[in-house]
């Protein structure tokens, strides 16, 4: 189905020749991840056929494609550039320098260019069952999640915190889809912040941003909170109405700067802008970052099926800080937000 909607993808596009090269993206296409490291590993969409370039190192049999084998002592570039019947040839972002420079050693002429959207865009859509496994895996992160708070106690690690995380996401799904990020104190003023063993004090302000992979699907969320009185809660609150007002934003159609405008002019007109240091989302499903960022560059149109995050954030170095992130999946006339972990109980007992 997913081959299929490639060459699809490449025909209205009027592509003739498209190189993958990212494993998750071949992964996502064939159903299978190989782990080659810096070996070449390429799958051609080219007219009709598709040709996966892989070593011999990595037994893989598939009916569906076919499979040029090669060795370590074989070039495989030059494997490629022999099969090529035309000299313009889409290549996805994730392909290597060093590997594209001996294919245009081999063929000069090749005319390069960038093919990364026409898988982007596939992955970007979730179908039914795609959307029902976002679902599942950000509900077990709300769970969890639940679990996390009741351990936020005066004296607990960071480290022990996370943990627990990796332990019960082994446990209730199939493992963490990032490392968590677990942060106390002055330590969430670092979006990402490393775990270390600093213990959790009396007004401390918290910052847990986890997420789990189930059915090879991955959630990620992210709450702030302070531990007996509030750290700052104007703060606090401003991030909460940034958060709000990127959901509402939200609706095919839409650029995806607007969505991050819309959260990003929250934090500025309460005269934070300068403090929030990242892009409000990115997109989410196999992989816990995928195409296409929310981003103020960005001039992808929101549509149907989508899903990413919106994770509007303040940072005071030396201080603390605050960000609030959910996942939202754009839907005929706005979006759901697949995350049901409150947002208000940011003071912790």
């Amino acid at each position: 189905m997913r081959i299929q909607a490639i060459q699809q993808s490449m025909a209205e596009l009027g592509v003739r020749r498209f190189l993958i090269s990212d494993p998750k993206a071949i992964e996502y296409v064939l159903g299978k991840r190989f782990h080659v490291s810096e070996r070449f590993l390429a799958c051609l969409f080219q007219d009709d056929e598709v040709v996966l370039f892989l070593n011999q190192l990595f037994p893989y049999v598939d009916d569906r494609i076919e499979i040029v084998r090669f060795h370590d002592i074989d070039d495989p570039t030059l494997l490629l550039t022999k099969r090529l019947t035309g000299h313009d040839l889409s290549i996805d972002r994730q392909f290597a320098s060093g590997f594209l420079l001996k294919c245009l050693k081999h063929r000069p002429e090749l005319d390069v260019r960038d093919g990364s959207f026409i898988v982007d865009r596939i992955r970007a859509k979730k179908s039914k069952e795609e959307q029902a496994k976002m679902r599942l895996a950000s509900q077990i992160n709300d769970t969890v999640m639940g679990e996390v708070v009741d351990r936020l106690k005066v004296g607990v690690s960071e480290v022990e915190i996370a943990a627990f995380i990796r332990q019960r996401f082994l446990e209730v799904a199939d493992g963490v889809s990032f490392d968590p990020i677990v942060a106390f104190g002055s330590a969430t003023a670092d979006p990402h912040a490393q775990c270390e063993d600093r213990r959790l004090e009396e007004g401390m302000p918290i910052i847990i941003d986890m997420g789990c992979v189930k059915d090879g699907y991955c959630s990620d969320m992210t709450r702030s909170f302070s531990l007996g009185k509030p750290w700052n809660q104007e703060i606090y609150d401003t991030v909460k109405e940034a958060n709000l007002a990127g959901i509402k934003a939200v609706k095919p159609g839409v650029k995806l700067s607007e969505i991050d405008t819309a959260a990003r002019k929250v934090i500025e007109d309460k005269g934070y802008g300068a403090y929030f240091i990242h892009r409000l989302g990115h997109g989410i499903g196999t992989d816990v970052h995928e195409p296409f960022d929310v981003s103020g560059v960005s001039d992808i149109v929101a549509f149907e099926g989508m899903v990413f995050s919106i994770e509007p954030g303040i940072y005071l170095e030396g201080q603390g800080g605050v960000r609030i992130e959910d996942l939202v999946l754009v839907s005929a006339d706005g979006c759901e937000v697949l995350n049901a972990y409150p947002k208000s109980n940011e003071v912790l007992p």
